[in-house]
């Protein structure tokens, strides 16, 4: 009876603090942007291309960064 009571309370605990929502997508992004810049370096893609896309990412980034900071402001 004391196990079912503990895991029904730390179900609840895990299920209401939701943590996972913003860190998963993060680190999948982060896995795919390294990933892209391997494949980069694999093809030898040209100077300016890589300054442009380097550029792009930046830009992304700090969107990605502006809605989670939203998302915590409201959390």
């Amino acid at each position: 009876m004391k196990c079912t009571i503990v895991f029904l309370v730390l179900s609840m605990v895990v299920l209401m603090a939701e943590p996972g929502d913003a860190f998963f997508g993060h680190l999948l992004r982060g896995i795919v942007s390294v990933g892209k810049h391997i494949h980069g370096l694999i093809t030898g893609r040209n100077p300016i291309e890589q300054e442009a896309m380097k550029e792009a990412m930046r830009e992304q980034e700090a969107m990605d960064q502006q809605a989670f900071d939203r998302e915590r402001a409201f959390a």
